[in-house]
C-alpha cells in the first residue's frame, strides 16, 4: 500500500473508532454463576471464549447467550478480532475457540497441524456501495471481473461506462470510486478474493487469495463493523461485507453474476444454494478444505457464500474443557441451527448430509 493509501487508512480507522466503536473491543458475554455445591461433574461448566470472524460475530453472539441461559455454570465470552486472529490465538491456546469465515488450506494445516475447522453455519461475502442518486432498495448487477477491476484501480469513477451498460435504467454520478477493505487478517477477506481470482486472470497474478492481501489501491478499516461505517459515511464507497451485516444496516449490496449466468442477490436461500449446489457435485472433502466460491453450477446460487468455521485445538488441557467445549459445538450444530438463530442474525443453517462428517472432525477433540 502506497503511502497516502496507509495515511487514509490510519485516519478513517480513528474516525470510525471514535464514532460508533469497534466490535472486536466489546466482549459479548453472559456471566456465569457459581456452581452449585455438589453439582454433577458431567454437567458443562467454566469459561469458553470465542474470537475471530467479524462475519460470523452476530450469530456467536447470539449463541453464546442463549447457551448460558441452558447452561448458567458456563460463561462464553464472544469478541470479533477478525478471522486470522481467531485461527493464530486458537493455534496459540490463547483462546478456546478461533471463529473463522476461511477454511484450513494446505498451508494452513502445515502451519497449525493442531486444529481443526468445524463448520457451523453458512454466509456470503458482498458489494456494497454508497452511490447518491441510487436509491438503497435496488441491486445494481455487477459481475465479479468488474468488482476485481475496481479494486485493482482499473476503474475509478461511477460513471464509468461499464456500470451503465449493466444497469441501463439508473445514472451514474461524475463521482471518484472510494474502495474500501479490511485492515485485518480477515476471513471475509479471504472469500472476497476468492471470488476475484477465480474470476479474474489480472487479480488472480498480481493479488491473489489471502487472508490479507497487498492491495493495489483503497483504504483499510478494522473490522466489518468498520467498513460499514466507511461506506456508509462517504459518498461514492465501495466494500464488502456479510449478508448479517447487509441485514442489519439495510445496505445497499449488488447483484452478482454467478457461474451459471444470472445475476443473484445474497440471501439466505442464495447461499443455501451454493452450498447444496458445491455438496450435489461430488467429492467434496469430509474436512472441509474447499471453497465453494464460484464454481458451483446452481442457477440460483450467490456466487461468494462460504461455509462459517470454528477453529478448535485437537488436545485440550483437560477432559473437563473437552467436554464443555463439545458440549458447546453440539448444541450449536443442533438446537443452534434453528432459524430464530441462523435465519434471524443472516445466516443460512448447515445442510444435514454434512453433520456425520463434521461430527467425525469434533471427535478429534480429546
Amino acid at each position: 500500500m502506497n503511502k497516502s493509501g496507509k495515511k487514509k487508512m490510519l485516519l478513517g480507522v480513528a474516525a470510525v473508532s471514535a464514532v460508533v466503536g469497534l466490535s472486536f473491543l466489546v466482549s459479548g458475554c453472559a456471566k456465569s454463576k457459581t456452581p452449585a455445591a455438589g453439582s454433577s461433574s458431567k454437567t458443562p461448566a467454566g469459561t469458553l471464549t470465542i474470537s475471530g470472524s467479524t462475519m460470523l460475530y452476530p450469530l456467536n453472539s447470539v449463541w453464546a447467550v442463549k447457551y448460558h441461559k441452558l447452561h448458567p455454570n458456563v460463561t462464553v465470552s464472544v469478541a470479533g478480532t477478525g478471522s486470522g486472529f481467531g485461527i493464530s490465538n486458537a493455534a496459540d491456546g490463547n483462546i478456546t475457540i478461533g471463529a473463522s469465515d476461511a477454511y484450513l488450506t494446505k498451508a494452513f494445516k502445515k502451519r497449525y497441524p493442531n486444529l481443526i475447522n468445524v463448520p457451523v453455519a453458512l454466509d456470503d461475502a458482498q458489494v456494497i456501495y454508497n452511490i447518491p442518486g441510487i436509491p438503497n432498495n435496488v441491486n445494481l448487477k455487477m459481475t465479479p471481473k468488474l468488482v476485481a477491476a475496481i479494486y485493482m484501480g482499473k476503474i475509478t469513477n461511477w460513471d464509468n461506462p461499464a456500470f451503465k451498460k449493466l444497469n441501463p435504467k439508473y445514472k451514474f454520478p461524475n463521482l471518484h470510486i472510494f474502495v474500501v477493505h479490511r485492515a485485518d487478517a480477515s476471513g471475509t477477506t479471504f472469500d472476497f478474493t476468492s471470488l476475484l481470482t477465480d474470476t479474474s486472470k489480472a487479480w488472480a497474478k498480481k493479488v491473489g487469495r489471502s487472508l490479507s492481501p497487498d492491495w493495489p489501491t483503497g483504504s483499510g478499516y478494522l473490522g466489518s463493523d468498520a467498513v460499514v461505517a466507511a461506506v456508509k459515511s462517504t459518498a461514492g464507497g465501495i466494500g464488502y461485507v456479510g449478508l448479517g451485516w447487509v441485514l442489519e444496516y439495510h445496505l445497499a449490496s449488488a447483484a452478482m453474476l454467478n457461474k451459471a449466468g444470472n445475476y443473484v442477490i445474497g440471501s439466505v436461500k442464495t447461499i443455501a444454494a451454493a452450498a447444496n449446489s458445491a455438496l450435489k457435485q461430488g467429492g467434496f472433502p469430509a474436512d472441509f478444505d474447499k471453497s465453494i466460491v464460484w464454481n458451483v453450477s446452481a442457477k440460483n446460487a450467490y456466487p461468494d457464500s462460504n461455509f462459517e468455521f470454528w477453529m478448535i485445538r485437537k488436545k485440550q488441557p483437560n477432559s473437563s474443557t473437552t467436554k464443555s467445549i463439545k458440549d458447546l459445538v453440539n448444541w450449536a450444530l443442533g438446537p443452534g441451527q434453528a432459524a430464530k438463530y441462523t435465519v434471524k442474525t443472516g445466516f443460512a443453517p448447515l445442510p444435514k448430509t454434512v453433520l456425520p462428517n463434521v461430527k467425525k472432525l469434533l471427535a478429534q477433540v480429546k
